[in-house]
């Protein structure tokens, strides 16, 4: 090295940018859909694994001498050899086994960055050394490794996530030392405010990557602690004969942070479209104070996952998405809220979005609700959902005159409702994914609701792989910092569908059967939808808005400028909806707004 102000070539520092550029195309290689499927992302990495073996190994080669070696190089040398083996014998085990479980992969990847960054650390690095990581480097491989190996969530989604980032990263830092070492350029220590300014930025880093780190750690392990007390009260009692639908078979007090009311946790019995009988769980709420002759205001809830924990009866923070809430029970109503059948561990997951099902779901979670002692719960009944809800809201007041005729349907709201499953489909809109997202849910549990349907009629091979896996792998009440890895790696994933969705004709007609059914003469709707939603488009609630106004039936409409498939929208509507509701239990008029333009047609 030369003691001027310019630092002239060096060799040495190809053993770190070839290899570093190598290590960022293994990261590019898992972002992409040849990383899709988990046995070539194991591959991938283990090649990975073996090219920084190789470059440890490069540098331990260079660090050679003819004579006395100082202490220090000597102490590097061994470093160099032991993070060389270590290398390699990981890379070696992924290839040997690249079948193993994701929580393994998990392990396996954690355990080797743990290792890199340790040789790195006991090497001693020093500013200028050409030979051994430096200590900002070697610290980042720690971290991920830790993170990586003790990681809340197990799935593959999260292996490919936080594995691309530590590849990246590292293959980065590898470029960049490389390139500094062979390229003439002036000492940067002659630059004093480098240094100071370098290590701030990695303690801050630092600082920021641990504490999001704890607080995620410390959620997942709160939420598993819940989880685990819950889940016995889920379980379906065997042996049992199915009684009516709306029986309670069980019950158990819940509260919610705010909630000005007495909540019960409910199991009761439903029956799917066919007439068999089902299990859904749910919430009662009813007021505070003593009362008789309630109204019902049945809630249908959005997608919130598959997994048995995402259910909203067992979401701790569910009451954020119910704004509405304290004001119907202000009003002196009790709030029932279906988990729908086969959710929150009653069964294999909900029937999403198989509208008649999970319709039935709602209506019978109301005859819970008047099943349920201390309620006061009345006869009349006023319906209200969201997104999935919507379209289970109005398939639960379609039914209801027919199926619970005992039950008084006083009107039917729904917020941006899924109505048009196979118009949607068709528009493909940009929140979709191309079918990432959202879509899982409803080809995982339509096949089980028509066993005739294959979703591999549909889906791309890397989907196949991943499908079950998509729909179970996070609540929507899930942290977004705990979702943020995961939602960043779909984009790279490739295609979800072949082609068309709705080329299949056993597929299409299943969509088409399951958009929102006519309403009963007489049965008031109120329509709302956020005109920049890009997952229901506002075309879809515009064509429903038609459809019922053309048969007669009276719609009260809100359009709301600006507002997307968001909280947001929810919060513009309820107030409105509530009073709505309010207006028709008392008889007084409401508008009609079927004569009213619409803004999207």
């Amino acid at each position: 090295m030369s003691d001027g102000k310019a630092r002239t070539w060096d060799v040495r520092g190809i053993a770190w940018w070839l290899p570093g550029l190598a290590v960022i195309l293994s990261g590019v290689l898992l972002y992409s859909p040849f990383g899709v499927s988990l046995i070539e992302g194991r591959f991938v990495v283990a090649v990975a694994m073996l090219l920084l073996g190789a470059s440890a190994a490069a540098r331990w080669w260079m660090t050679r001498t003819d004579g006395e070696a100082p202490r220090r190089l000597v102490h590097a040398r061994r470093s160099l050899g032991v993070e060389a083996v270590l290398a390699a014998g990981f890379g070696v085990l992924g290839i040997a086994a690249s079948t193993m479980p994701v929580s393994l992969s998990l392990v396996w990847v954690g355990a080797f960055w743990i290792a890199l960054g340790g040789c790195g650390l006991l090497a001693g690095a020093r500013r200028d050394d050409v030979v051994v990581a430096s200590a900002a480097l070697a610290g980042w491989q720690v971290l991920a490794g830790a993170i990586l190996a003790t990681l809340p969530f197990r799935t593959g989604l999260d292996f490919t996530a936080w594995t691309i980032l530590s590849l990246v990263s590292t293959g980065v830092a590898m470029v960049v030392r490389g390139v500094r070492l062979t390229a003439p350029l002036p000492r940067l220590s002659a630059l004093r405010w480098w240094r100071p300014a370098a290590v701030s930025v990695q303690l801050i880093v630092l600082a920021v990557v641990a504490g999001w780190y704890g607080t995620v750690v410390t959620q997942a392990a709160r939420q598993d602690a819940e989880q685990a007390r819950l889940a016995a009260f889920y379980e379906v009692p065997q042996g049992v004969s199915p009684e009516p639908p709306g029986t309670v078979i069980r019950s158990s007090p819940m509260s919610l942070p705010g909630v000005n009311g007495r909540g019960q946790r409910i199991l009761y019995w439903s029956q799917d479209r066919n007439g068999a009988p089902t299990v859904s769980s749910g919430m009662v709420w009813t007021p505070l104070t003593e009362g008789a002759d309630r109204p019902i205001l049945n809630f249908a809830h959005g997608t919130v996952s598959l997994g048995a924990e995402c259910a909203p009866s067992r979401q701790s923070g569910i009451a954020a998405s119910m704004p509405w809430l304290n004001d119907a029970l202000g009003r002196g109503w009790v709030v029932a809220a279906s988990d729908y059948a086969g959710a929150a561990g009653t069964g294999d997951g909900e029937h999403y979005l198989v509208a008649a099902d999970q319709g039935r779901d709602t209506v019978n979670a109301a005859r819970a609700a008047r099943n349920l002692p201390g309620t006061g719960a009345s006869t009349d009944m006023l319906i209200y959902g969201v997104s999935q809800g919507g379209l289970v809201s109005l398939a639960a007041a379609a039914q209801s005159p027919t199926y619970a005729p005992e039950l008084h349907l006083v009107a039917d709201a729904a917020t941006a409702p899924a109505s048009d499953i196979a118009g949607i489909l068709r528009e493909r809109p940009p929140q979709l994914l191309d079918g990432w997202a959202v879509v899982p849910f409803l080809t995982t549990q339509y096949a089980k609701a028509y066993p005739q349907l294959d979703p591999n009629a549909l889906l791309t091979p890397q989907a196949a792989a991943r499908n079950h896996e998509l729909a179970e792998a996070g609540c929507a009440a899930t942290p977004f910092a705990a979702l943020f890895p995961r939602l960043t790696v779909i984009p790279g994933m490739g295609d979800y569908f072949k082609g068309d969705p709705l080329a299949d004709p056993r597929w299409r007609r299943a969509f088409e059967d399951n958009r929102a059914p006519d309403m009963s003469p007489g049965t008031p709707v109120y329509l709302a939808q956020g005109l920049d939603d890009q997952l229901v488009p506002p075309k879809f609630t515009a064509a429903l808005v038609e459809r019922y106004c053309a048969a007669g039936t009276p719609v009260t409409t809100q359009w709301n400028p600006g507002v997307g498939h968001d909280n947001h929208n929810e919060k513009a509507v309820s107030p409105r909806v509530i009073q709505w509701f309010a207006a028709h239990l008392t008889k007084t008029p409401t508008p009609n707004n079927c004569p009213d333009p619409l803004p999207t047609r």
